[in-house]
């Protein structure tokens, strides 16, 4: 597996190995949490801890016999995933699930279940897996993997072990984002988003999202120089890489992590700073800036949403923002 999730979800991992040594796993659970934290990684973690022909004396697979490595490679016959079909999960690929709930294990008497996504089944798809999750038959075990808990039917999550897995904190999210040859720095910057996983790595190999960044950065450096031509910039730069609304929110949260670390800056100078590519020069422009200064620029980047909210033109919102800060970092 691409995560180690005895690292990653070490609790989870050492509580499932104990489950699995003593027989007491429940028939059904849900996986709750925001991507990237292991969902997947952990169920078919388990699956291999159920079906191992090896495993250590703690109860954890070995990863490495047959049985581990065809369910690592989604080949084993008696663990079954269903992924979405298209946009949603169908009522027939329920049926067919439902097909092989009913059947003894083509290799064993167990069988294992993992639904991908499971908040993208359709109405009918969910009504049709609740009526054979009521009443489990044979050695089964089924894991529901989801990111919107709340997006499930409830009567299906009353049915289910409810099982939270721990967000990784920004260190570890860096690391697997630089596991999919995103550079630290742009890594460093993209775990302070609000977006889940699959979304960070898009917007890390997105080049708009990297020219947004760097172009986000010329133009506080420009402002801290009391340079006017970081108004002009909003229209000449910035502008032309904000495709949608999604990335008008994107723009905001640069401006206010950046903004941010002139006040880390001020309180912890040795430290990486989230624009960590941009360290030095940030720190020699704001040096003469005060705490309050900074406080109220940062102030005036939270207004924005206030002011997009309310249906104010995006470029002049940037170009209010960009006086204020002017007018705020240039009284000295």
């Amino acid at each position: 597996m691409e995560q180690d999730i005895t690292k990653i979800q070490a609790h989870l991992t050492q509580h499932f190995a104990q489950l699995i040594q003593q027989n007491r796993l429940a028939h059904a659970y849900l996986f709750t949490g925001n991507a990237g934290v292991g969902k997947l990684a952990l169920a078919v973690w388990v699956a291999q801890g159920i079906f191992c022909e090896h495993p250590n004396s703690n109860g954890f697979p070995c990863l490495q016999c047959n049985e581990c490595q065809r369910i690592a490679e989604n080949e084993h016959p008696d663990v079954v995933r269903i992924v979405p079909d298209g946009r949603t999960i169908k009522v027939d690929q329920m049926r067919y699930l439902k097909a092989e709930f009913t059947k003894s294990g083509l290799e064993s008497n167990r069988k294992v279940f993992i639904i991908q996504n499971a908040e993208k089944m359709t109405n009918s798809a969910a009504n049709s897996l609740l009526k054979f999750i009521e009443e489990p038959v044979g050695e089964i075990t089924a894991f529901l993997l989801t990111s919107h808990p709340n997006q499930i039917l409830p009567t299906i999550i009353s049915r289910c072990q409810v099982v939270e897995l721990q967000d990784l904190n920004a260190d570890e999210l860096a690391e697997k984002l630089e596991q999919h040859e995103i550079p630290a720095s742009l890594a460093r910057i993209l775990v302070h988003l609000n977006a889940n996983f699959d979304d960070l790595i898009t917007l890390g190999n997105d080049e708009h999202f990297q020219k947004l960044v760097s172009e986000v950065a010329n133009w506080l450096k420009l402002i801290l120089k009391g340079d006017w031509r970081s108004f002009v910039w909003i229209q000449t730069k910035l502008m032309p890489l904000i495709e949608n609304q999604q990335m008008q929110e994107r723009l905001l949260e640069l401006m206010l992590l950046i903004n941010r670390d002139l006040l880390m800056l001020k309180f912890q100078a040795n430290q990486p700073i989230i624009f960590s590519k941009y360290q030095s020069e940030l720190a020699s422009l704001s040096q003469f800036l005060t705490v309050e200064q900074i406080t109220q620029g940062i102030e005036a980047i939270l207004n924005c949403w206030n002011q997009l909210a309310v249906n104010v033109n995006f470029q002049n919102v940037l170009e209010a923002l960009t006086l204020k800060l002017n007018q705020l970092y240039q009284n000295r």
